[in-house]
């Protein structure tokens, strides 16, 4: 961690001075529950008497700090207003899977599922103890187990949080990707080692046994989530059985939903707080921001009353989706780009620079508020309150985290913005540096190569155009404009665009980050 990361952290540990002592000797578990300070949120309900009625694909940090903690205050928001007797009130344990790594699970099977959450503030944090997770299972070594539970007619909700790269859509049809070579080795086994091929094998298998479908629930920020999970599954199906194809796309529900918490990587000094607060080892405690929003599109069927927990439910969840995905997730990755390439480690870093907290304003009300469509949102409020969430210097947010796999990112959260704008006629400085400031982070960081280049899925093909350029910006960005999987057809043949994003690299190359986004701010028609 950099200095000023460290003397927030020791800032943040004197706050939980009333519960800190040497670390804690005994781990978090139901047994140890009873031993919890009265300061800590818990569990209003013994955990291990719920009963499992969700399943979730992706055991990961945000997962555990939001869809996890939203069920848990959802049910003890009904003990409260029905008591212990309501009908199903203890139905939604939830059985987490993860599909890459086991290291995490370990760890929560040695505290019985439970964890704590860490709502770091500006000037205060709030500790929370989650007992939602009933059941952990690494997919990978639990295939069988796993399935038997997809199919279990208890199982009322499938969600999931496997980011983009887990739905293994072809980008440029939306569509399956048939040639995925995990697809493909599903579609030759048991489907065990995609998101899509677990789902859709258990819904096989309810089909075959004529038990009804679960409500299937993306919670990744991808615009229309559950569209794309929807099509990939019957992509997907149909490649093995045309009945069951057709069976997913008249029974089973995949609505849309929109999610948005900050939660950055656990650092050890966050695990240190959390046992201090705790006085308990909790050894997979997890960091969130303050602010929590899920917006869900209705559905028909049982599920916990994640209302009672500030859930939104409504008709169409574009208005949220769209705000959210240009403003947010492609203000962060505006502010990633360019914040790295000046030196900055943080979110919070970066826009507690003013020149950079203005870049972020002006880049979503005059660049990314017009491409909205029509809403009753108060965009202006909605982006001056971003403005503060990431001004938080309680949440040590990386750039290098925000801005990996950008080639992924980079089309829904940059250019599908700025193709609008340039459809109506409307100049976008700050998004095409933005773009600029990707290129050059995913190559090298500076005119003279210092730097890392940051983690991208396509990073060899990246760093071969850069090769073949010789260093030339003008033909690396016509070899990055071929990629079709990220630059769409019209923008290829933008002659305008090209130019602006050639003027923008060499910018960054001549003035650096500071002073190119100093004349992209000069270039915002006010």
């Amino acid at each position: 961690m950099n200095e000023s990361a460290l003397s927030e952290a020791s800032r943040h540990v004197s706050i939980l001075d009333d519960v800190a002592g040497a670390a804690a000797s005994h781990p978090l578990s139901y047994e140890t529950l009873d031993r919890l300070p009265a300061g800590v949120n818990r569990p209003p309900f013994d955990p291990a008497r719920l009963r499992l009625g969700i399943v979730h694909l992706g055991c990961g940090a945000f997962h555990r700090a939001h869809q996890a903690v939203m069920t848990q205050r959802a049910i003890a928001s009904e003990l409260r207003s029905q008591g212990a007797a309501a009908a199903g009130t203890l139905d939604w344990g939830i059985a987490a899977a993860s599909l890459r790594t086991p290291s995490i699970l370990q760890s929560l099977k040695r505290q019985d599922g439970l964890y704590s959450v860490l709502e770091r503030g500006p000037r205060s944090t709030r500790v929370e103890v989650v007992g939602t997770l009933r059941r952990l299972l690494f997919a990978p070594a639990e295939p069988a187990a796993l399935r038997d539970l997809l199919a279990d007619p208890a199982i009322r909700m499938v969600t999931l949080t496997v980011t983009q790269a887990g739905y293994c859509i072809d980008a440029s049809t939306g569509r399956l990707d048939q040639h995925h070579p995990d697809i493909v080795s599903d579609l030759r086994s048991s489907g065990t080692s995609t998101a899509i091929g677990l789902v859709v094998h258990g819904l096989g298998v309810r089909h075959a046994a004529g038990v009804p479908p679960p409500v299937v629930l993306s919670c990744d920020n991808l615009p229309g989530n559950g569209r794309l999970l929807r099509q990939a599954c019957i992509d997907f199906a149909a490649l093995k059985d045309d009945r069951l194809a057709g069976w997913i796309e008249r029974h089973v529900q995949f609505p849309n939903s929109v999610v948005d918490r900050i939660v950055p990587a656990t650092m050890l000094d966050d695990q240190y707080d959390a046992s201090a607060a705790l006085g308990l080892d909790d050894a997979v405690p997890v960091v969130a921001e303050p602010f929590l929003q899920w917006v869900i599109e209705r559905f028909d069927g049982p599920r916990p009353k994640w209302e009672a927990a500030g859930a939104e439910f409504v008709s169409d969840v574009a208005p949220w989706e769209a705000s959210k995905l240009r403003l947010l997730n492609g203000g962060h990755l505006a502010i990633a780009y360019l914040g790295i390439l000046a030196g900055h480690g943080t979110v919070a870093d970066a826009v507690g620079d003013p020149l950079f907290a203005d870049f972020a304003l002006r880049f979503m009300l005059d660049e990314q508020r017009p491409t909205l469509p029509p809403s009753g949102h108060d965009i202006d409020a909605y982006a001056h309150q971003l403005l503060e969430r990431w001004r938080n210097t309680g949440i040590q947010h990386r750039l290098d985290r925000i801005g990996r796999d950008g080639s992924g990112k980079v089309p829904d959260r940059l250019l599908a913005s700025l193709r609008d704008n340039l459809r109506a006629g409307r100049p976008a400085p700050c998004t095409v540096l933005a773009v600029a400031a990707w290129i050059r982070c995913v190559i090298r960081r500076g005119p003279a190569g210092r730097g890392a280049p940051l983690i991208d899925t396509r990073s060899e093909r990246l760093r071969r155009l850069a090769r073949k350029s010789g260093g030339h910006p003008g033909r690396l960005i016509d070899g990055l404009l071929d990629l079709q999987d990220v630059f769409s057809d019209d923008l290829r043949r933008d002659v305008g665009f090209r130019t602006a994003l050639l003027r923008a690299i060499e910018t960054l190359d001549g003035s650096g980050a500071n002073g190119a986004t100093a004349q992209a701010l000069a270039e915002v028609p006010r």
